[in-house]
């Protein structure tokens, strides 16, 4: 079959001491496959904040084939954070 797999990520936490507003954590992922002349990779970016009421998610899809962006999705979403 000789498919070649690729797998990277990344991620990143940070908060200061006493403000429970300040946490964030960021993922990012990359995903790759190849086969002869298939070549195909996948990238992900999803970050997480808050605020004293609320939390929110910001998120990007990005799909490639052979270098060429085919595919691009964004989520911005919020969500209370219930008494967290």
């Amino acid at each position: 079959m000789d498919l070649d797999v690729g797998c990277r990520a990344e991620e990143r936490y940070t908060s200061v001491a006493d403000d429970f507003t300040s946490p964030a954590g960021e993922v990012t992922w990359t995903m790759t496959f190849r086969r002869r002349d298939w070549d195909v990779q996948v990238r992900t970016n999803t970050r997480l904040t808050c605020g004293a009421e609320t939390f929110h998610v910001n998120a990007t899809l990005d799909a490639y084939e052979c270098g060429r962006r085919v595919a691009s999705r964004t989520w911005n979403e919020s969500t209370p954070r219930d008494a967290l």
